[in-house]
């Protein structure tokens, strides 16, 4: 199967040398194990020997318990007088294990520790332990410019040209291929973004490694972390979230829905967020009296499995999908939340960066609406965005540069 080269690559290259850990945080089956594997060519590429270049899959419950046991003879017993790279697979199995990473750090000045987890929660608890010693980097599926390197160079290119920073001088451009980026966004927003999945060309075999994919996650995660008696409460607290996804949550339809009690359903949602399955979307607020302060919205992390809950891949609604879409394309570079007043006035998302916000609001056909007006009169933004599926231009509201861009520009 062809492999497509990930964007976080570049970024895991330039400290492959630096004496920090490596800890790279994602999904299952979201290509960490790959990664791992083009990392391990290009060190031997550099001219680094095999040898000193050890995989370690903690997933083996074998090799987990010697790693516990005494992890500083485990590291021992491969080492010789030059430096070695240790690749350390789903660390989240192993008990302790930012203190045993500490240690191992701390006794071995020539050793290079990379390591996975598909747990935000527990790797980020390895700061802790590790402050000043590691660096994180997430791995999610399939951005859509890894999608469009998957079918194709020219699409991939294309895209690339089209592509706008938000903190940047803003170049709007045309493309007459607009309609032939968009049938690919649609392709993308009904299976996911899971690398399997988008090799995959067989419709009902994309089907099947969803559903798959899902119940791998549900028998080594929600059973993981919640136990047997939760599983069923779980799924359908999942699938409630992919029908209210996008709205503000309502924790008593969550609860009445999932058979959870309040403060379960209160508990699960944080860990299903560390678990890389949804997004919480928290507001945004500067005036206390006036503005909610509570009440997050979700998003799901992959189209896909969103589908999958709802059973649904034909006849989609695409609004919900492409403004699932627009958060998840800004979150990998930004702080991202939605304004909402007590007077129920909303605008779908709010970029905060240094000083400076950028309101958002996600359209199908371009609509600068009342609430939209109302936010840049409060805040007086100097730039604001609406994605819409078709229009690149650009207005002017009280002094802010609002830019109409098409879903495929982010």
């Amino acid at each position: 199967m062809n492999y497509i080269k990930r964007e976080i690559e570049g970024e895991l290259l330039r400290w492959l040398e630096s004496r920090e850990i490596l800890a790279i945080r994602g999904p299952r089956q979201s290509g960490k194990t790959t990664t791992l594997t083009k990392l391990k060519d290009a060190l031997i590429g550099g001219g680094v020997d095999e040898h000193r270049i050890h995989y370690v899959n903690f997933e083996d419950d074998i090799i987990r318990l010697k790693f516990e046991e005494n992890p500083k003879e485990f590291v021992q017993f491969y080492l010789t007088n030059q430096k070695h790279y240790f690749m350390l697979d789903e660390v989240q199995y192993v008990k302790d294990i930012g203190k045993k990473l500490k240690l191992i750090f701390d006794s071995f000045y020539n050793v290079k520790l990379i390591i996975t987890g598909s747990s935000s929660f527990d790797l980020t608890n390895l700061g802790s332990y590790l402050v000043g010693r590691v660096l994180f980097f997430n791995l999610y599926p399939f951005n859509f410019l890894e999608f469009l390197r998957a079918k194709g160079e020219k699409y991939e290119k294309l895209c690339r040209e089209l592509k706008i920073d938000l903190f940047e001088k803003i170049n709007l451009k045309k493309s007459v291929f607009l309609e032939d980026l968009n049938k690919l966004l649609h392709e993308y927003l009904t299976f996911g973004a899971y690398p399997r999945i988008i090799l995959e060309s067989d419709i009902e075999n994309k089907k099947e490694l969803l559903k798959n994919l899902f119940i791998t996650y549900i028998e080594k995660d929600i059973v993981g972390l919640y136990g047997i008696k939760h599983r069923e409460n779980v799924v359908k607290l999942l699938k409630t979230a992919a029908y209210a996804s996008g709205n503000s949550i309502n924790y008593e339809t969550l609860r009445i829905n999932s058979g959870l009690n309040y403060n379960e359903v209160r508990n699960i949602l944080p860990l299903l967020e560390d678990s890389f399955v949804i997004f919480v979307v928290r507001p945004f607020y500067k005036n206390l009296m006036n503005e909610l302060r509570k009440n997050p919205k979700i998003y799901f992390v992959d189209y896909g499995v969103r589908n999958y809950l709802l059973d649904r891949f034909d006849n989609l609604s695409f609004g919900e999908l492409y403004e699932n879409f627009v958060h998840n394309e800004l979150k990998r570079s930004y702080n991202v939340r939605y304004w909402r007043t007590t007077a129920k006035t909303e605008v779908d998302f709010v970029v905060e960066h240094r000083d400076e916000v950028i309101p958002i609001e996600v359209k199908i056909k371009p609509k600068i609406t009342r609430a939209y007006r109302s936010f840049i009169q409060h805040y007086k933004p100097k730039i604001g965005l609406i994605p819409n599926l078709n229009v690149a231009d650009r207005a002017k509201i009280n002094g802010c540069d609002v830019l109409k861009v098409p879903f495929v520009y982010l």
